[in-house]
């Protein structure tokens, strides 16, 4: 802000304006007064006092404040000549952060979003990863579709859809949030509209595949052996259907033995509790952490940031499990416990659709939908209505009574 003061300095006294009037100097820098012929206030000449200010081009420009007679004083001229140097600053201010950087808008969001007590870590891990080197120090407004385009189609031959799908959606939550802010004021490159020529990757990987209650113990047996926490992790996930990023974020305060709840960080970094039977309960205590600490850490003693251990993959390829299978929709990973879990329910009949949907935590009933069709009787005792229809008005048959 100095320097819009420096630019406005004292200008010669007087200061003459157009058609010859002649403002003089008040105590008070830049601002000045032109006294009226014709009008009178307490006995003398009425004062019309100006502000002087300059551009950014360094041409002066005046600004009338007011009448004494309308009350308005050498300090209240001052204070308005200050109020638009505050107006010009935040402009300026304004248009240079316009041209955010995709790594200010990124830095920007995740102050914000660790202030909401977010968890982004392995968003901002991916983006550093993979996107930060190509486009972090242009400009948002120079991100093009094509651009975009030409780098999803190289990270596609590196990551899965999903993969590429998180990278860029991280991306546009930051300069969605940059323009919210006022720190870009174009439009969003990563926004998939009829605007743009960027589209996001297709994910079609829904877990499709549940364990059946042999595999599932065969797989836990495997996991015990190479890591007795991997295999915790895991029964958690199947008896309460607890996601894996969910997992990493429970800490010992968040054991709730009397209640038999946990409380985890769901997506979108919402506080919720999950209900969990005693043994579950029994088991995360008995990892013995203080208040603050992760029940499940990393090698290194701090909190998991790098996802699943890879000796669930080597569990389940010695098991066999994913062998002669090319689709990630019917392969075993992590997520397969939490599908499996619903499944269960769902074939069991003794929920209903609804209930499935809380103990999901499912924000969509569409969501849960596709579980519907394990549940027992939930097409077959249907079809035989089209039979039945059928039946209607058709004379008995031979074997039928008249």
């Amino acid at each position: 802000m100095d320097k819009f003061l420096a630019k406005g300095a004292y200008p010669a006294y007087p200061r003459t304006m157009g058609r010859g009037r002649n403002f003089i100097k008040t105590r008070y820098r830049g601002v000045y007064y032109r006294e009226s012929s014709a009008r009178s206030v307490g006995g003398r000449a009425d004062r019309c006092f100006v502000v002087w200010l300059t551009d950014d081009e360094g041409k002066g420009h005046w600004h009338t404040v007011g009448w004494a007679s309308d009350g308005v004083t050498e300090r209240i001229a001052q204070t308005r000549r200050q109020e638009l140097i505050q107006d010009k600053f935040v402009a300026h201010e304004r248009a240079q952060a316009a041209h955010v950087t995709i790594a200010g808008a990124v830095d920007a969001y995740a102050i914000w979003a660790r202030a909401e007590s977010k968890s982004i870590d392995t968003e901002l891990s991916r983006y550093r990863k993979h996107l930060e080197s190509p486009l972090g120090a242009l400009d948002v407004e120079m991100i093009t579709g094509t651009m975009l385009t030409g780098l999803k189609a190289d990270l596609l031959t590196k990551l899965a859809p999903e993969s590429v799908h998180h990278c860029f959606a991280f991306l546009r939550r930051a300069v969605n949030y940059a323009i919210a802010e006022g720190l870009h004021t174009g439009r969003n490159p990563f926004a998939s509209d009829h605007r743009g020529t960027f589209t996001m990757p297709k994910v079609q990987n829904a877990c499709e595949r549940f364990l059946t209650p042999d595999e599932a113990r065969r797989l836990l047996d495997e996991l015990r052996l190479r890591s007795p926490q991997l295999h915790d992790m895991s029964l958690l996930s199947l008896k309460t259907g607890l996601r894996a990023a969910e997992i990493f974020t429970i800490r010992g305060q968040d054991v709730k033995n009397e209640a038999g709840e946990i409380c985890v960080r769901a997506k979108g970094g919402e506080r919720q509790r999950v209900h969990a039977p005693p043994e579950i309960i029994d088991m995360l205590l008995a990892y013995r952490r203080l208040p603050g600490e992760f029940v499940f850490q990393s090698t290194t003693g701090g909190p998991i940031k790098w996802g699943v251990s890879d000796a669930f993959g080597r569990a389940v390829d010695k098991l066999g499990l994913n062998e002669g299978i090319t689709d990630r929709r019917n392969q075993v990973w992590f997520h397969t416990w939490r599908h499996t879990f619903a499944s269960w329910l769902a074939q069991s009949g003794k929920v209903t659709l609804l209930e499935l949907k809380e103990l999901m935590r499912h924000k969509r009933i569409e969501m849960t939908e596709r579980y519907a069709h394990l549940i027992p009787g939930h097409q077959t005792r249907s079809l035989p209505i089209i039979d039945e229809t059928l039946r209607q008005g058709l004379p008995p048959s031979d074997g039928e009574a008249r």
